[in-house]
């Protein structure tokens, strides 16, 4: 899926704005980018269309402890208030589970700890 599709589909699926839409994947992207190891990251971004592969692909490596719940990580990064980034972390993960593949997502699910997994499910 291209970015604009990705974009799209997040709009739909949520009734976010485009511009909220593009903000929540680029910042879900960055916020998993952020939880992964640098093999990971690199696997992630492979799967992703080339504008998210310099985002899944920026910053130090790790950038914030495995053992930081993804949620209030995201919270933190983006100041937005928890009902709102459950939102846009749920909508853009479900999203990329269609458009990433499913040992991909194994992969990431993995490095997660286990409270963020069962946010995700």
């Amino acid at each position: 899926m291209g970015y604009r599709e990705l974009i799209k589909q997040i709009q739909h699926d949520s009734g976010f704005s485009d511009q909220e839409s593009q903000e929540a994947l680029e910042h879900t992207i960055a916020a998993l980018a952020a939880h992964l190891t640098p093999d990971e990251r690199q696997d992630l971004a492979s799967q992703l269309p080339p504008e998210l592969q310099i985002i899944a692909l920026a910053g130090p490596v790790p950038l914030v402890s495995v053992e930081r719940n993804l949620l209030r990580y995201y919270q933190d990064a983006y100041d937005l208030d928890e009902a709102r980034a459950k939102k846009q972390l749920l909508t853009v993960w479900h999203v990329l589970k269609r458009a990433i593949a499913p040992g991909e997502i194994n992969d990431i699910l993995a490095q997660l700890p286990n409270e963020t997994v069962a946010f995700l499910h």
